[in-house]
């Protein structure tokens, strides 16, 4: 399966700030600390299982690269080495929180080492790898990976990490909706 070159979708989120400020807020909910590198993971599971629920699109202007301990997006990361930056934030979709909510949720209660062994199992990240430290994960290998994955143990399948939303019906009677997505033409 080929998703195709997914650069020329435009991301929902205006930076990978966006998403990493909202996994900092779920945790401070949550009363835990996010560590960097747990944060870095789940930005990466986010960007990923995106890609892979709807059709190749990013969820953020982001890139991973192959570290030692797991993908890291540089950018945040040399912004945010020292503390939480200043950046003024643009509002963000109601249906994209959702989402990140969905990660927070599916996700967030891993341990850092967790999450950091499963992807790095994970072929797109051990391609890179093996190129070398600081070697770019390709987007369009993030979205293939994870759309074609079988659950796990470790590793959820793309349309399981997406939580229903719940709506109101109009009797006012909560109702589970999912995103409707046509299926891409080739």
């Amino acid at each position: 399966m080929t998703i195709g070159h997914s650069m020329k979708n435009k991301p929902v989120l205006n930076t990978v700030f966006d998403a990493a400020f909202r996994f900092i807020d779920l945790a401070l909910n949550d009363n835990e600390y996010l560590q960097p590198q747990k944060l870095h993971r789940l930005l990466y599971l986010a960007q990923a299982y995106y890609g892979a629920n709807y059709h190749g699109n990013m969820l953020m202007p982001a890139i991973f690269v192959a570290e030692e301990f797991g993908p890291v997006e540089p950018n945040l990361y040399a912004v945010m080495e020292e503390s939480r930056p200043d950046v003024r934030l643009k509002s963000v979709d109601p249906k994209n929180i959702h989402f990140l909510e969905s990660i927070w949720a599916q996700f967030g209660h891993h341990t850092v080492e967790h999450l950091s062994v499963t992807v790095r199992n994970h072929p797109p990240f051990t391609k890179a790898y093996k190129e070398g430290i600081g070697t770019i994960i390709p987007f369009d290998e993030l979205v293939e990976f994870y759309a074609s994955v079988r659950k796990t143990a470790t590793t959820p399948e793309a349309k399981e990490v997406v939580r229903p939303r719940v709506m109101r019906s109009h009797k006012g009677k909560p109702v589970a909706t999912t995103d409707w997505l046509p299926r891409k033409i080739k």
